[in-house]
């Protein structure tokens, strides 16, 4: 009869710490996140959170794990923090890095006279935009 494996031991065979994020090279799901079987009865479970339950503890209720990194496949418990899920989808959202940022490619401030919605999750600078429009009415004019 074959040895059974604890979850330690098949979970730990699985991971590639030899660079600065300990990555999953198991199976992941769909999202990118490493997953493991918990047993046949009990599933399937996210890496990073076991790997967070195993050498730093249970997981704050109401909190998900933030991988600080951004790779969804690494599970070192350095590069994860307990959050909020909004603090966690704002963290990691494009939109939430486009809303961050104070000035646009060519250096103009983003202030509200300064700006204005450009698509569901952007927003433009009003002079750059002024100045594309004068380029194009000048092209249209000498044609």
């Amino acid at each position: 009869m074959r040895a059974v494996k604890s979850i330690e031991e098949r979970l730990f065979s699985k991971v590639d710490a030899t660079g600065i994020c300990w990555l999953w090279t198991g199976a992941k799901n769909r999202g990118g996140y490493g997953a493991i079987s918990k047993g046949r009865r009990d599933g399937a479970a996210i890496v990073h959170r076991v790997v967070w339950e195993l050498l730093v503890g249970p997981i704050p209720d109401g909190s998900d794990l933030d991988h600080l990194c951004r790779v969804r496949a690494c599970c070192n418990p350095d590069h994860l923090e307990p959050v909020t899920r909004a603090v966690n989808v704002a963290r990691g959202s494009h939109a939430a890095g486009v809303q961050r940022r104070t000035h646009c490619k060519n250096g103009h401030a983003f202030t509200p006279e300064n700006s204005r919605p450009n698509g569901p999750r952007g927003r433009a600078c009003r002079t750059c935009v002024n100045e594309a429009n004068r380029r194009y009415r000048a092209r249209k004019k000498e044609a």
